[in-house]
């Protein structure tokens, strides 16, 4: 028997990733702060609380911007604390701090219900096309139960270990790729003060060794200079913001991360949070 399913924010990531686990036959109902429009969402029911979206269903999934949503979700007016409960599970799909992540899963746990933390590796296109990779932590029988669900969302579950081990993956995946990031736009704006042409260095970068699914999805906007969101800046500055904290937490090295943090802040500061997080080139451009 299926689950029924709760889907908790309709954003940039979370409509798509609903959309497609009504498509994957699911009975999904969606709850978002600002009312979702029905045409938007084609075939989802729509809870009037958060609290009225865990009564109903057996999963619940939330998919927000930070832990101070989250909590709003579970803990805040109308949440969905007081629905929780034995058989019941909260699948934290939002990008946090692995403290936090681990602070959630006990007291989610408090309540009887099972708490997964399932970031993922991917953005709008992916979620889109239901091509993510979910970074799930949490008890392995019940990674296994979700798994069907998941893969409705993604083409790939990696079980993490218990929560927080799905935000700790997700911190060292978005490290990663802010440094990448980083690396091709200073590439690019090196070579062009050198007189080089942004079109040869692409092809240079795209056919060779250093080629990558990332720096394909970002050619065109760096060849274009323009930059409409596909993950925003101001969500890359964020994420850095938690890889610093944690790293300072475990007096781990992390260089990059924090030189990357103040390029993505700058980039805050100038304007471009709402942009796709490869116009940190821009940022780059600014400091000639």
């Amino acid at each position: 028997m299926k689950l029924s399913v709760g889907f908790a924010g309709m954003g940039i990531m979370g409509k798509p990733m609903a959309l497609n686990l009504a498509k994957a036959g699911y009975a999904v109902t969606v709850y978002n702060r600002t009312r979702p429009l029905p045409e938007t969402i084609p075939g989802l029911a729509v809870a009037d609380t958060p609290r009225a979206l865990a009564e109903a269903n057996d999963a619940v999934f939330l998919m927000v911007t930070n832990p101070e949503a989250s909590d709003a979700l579970l803990w805040g007016a109308n949440g969905m604390g007081p629905a929780l409960g034995e058989g019941k599970l909260v699948v934290n799909m939002s990008t946090v701090p692995p403290a936090y992540a681990a602070q959630a899963a006990q007291r989610v746990g408090e309540t009887g219900a099972v708490y997964v933390d399932a970031p993922v590796s991917g953005s709008k296109p992916a979620a889109e096309a239901g091509s993510l990779v979910i970074l799930a932590g949490g008890p392995a029988d019940a990674v296994k139960t979700l798994e069907p669900l998941l893969l409705a969302m993604g083409r790939k579950v990696v079980h993490c270990g218990d929560a927080p081990g799905g935000s700790m993956m997700k911190m060292s995946v978005n490290l990663l790729l802010a440094s990448m990031m980083e690396g091709l736009a200073e590439m690019l704006v090196f070579g062009r003060a050198g007189g080089l042409d942004v079109g040869a260095m692409l092809e240079v970068a795209l056919g060779g060794p250093l080629a990558c699914d990332l720096f394909r999805i970002k050619e065109h906007m760096l060849r274009e200079g323009s930059f409409p969101a596909q993950f925003p800046l101001k969500h890359m500055a964020k994420d850095l913001k938690y890889v610093t904290d944690t790293a300072s937490d475990m007096k781990c090295p992390a260089p990059a991360a924090y030189s990357n943090l103040q390029l993505y802040n700058q980039g805050m500061s100038k304007g471009l949070g709402e942009l796709d997080f490869s116009a940190v080139i821009k940022v780059l451009e600014g400091m000639i």
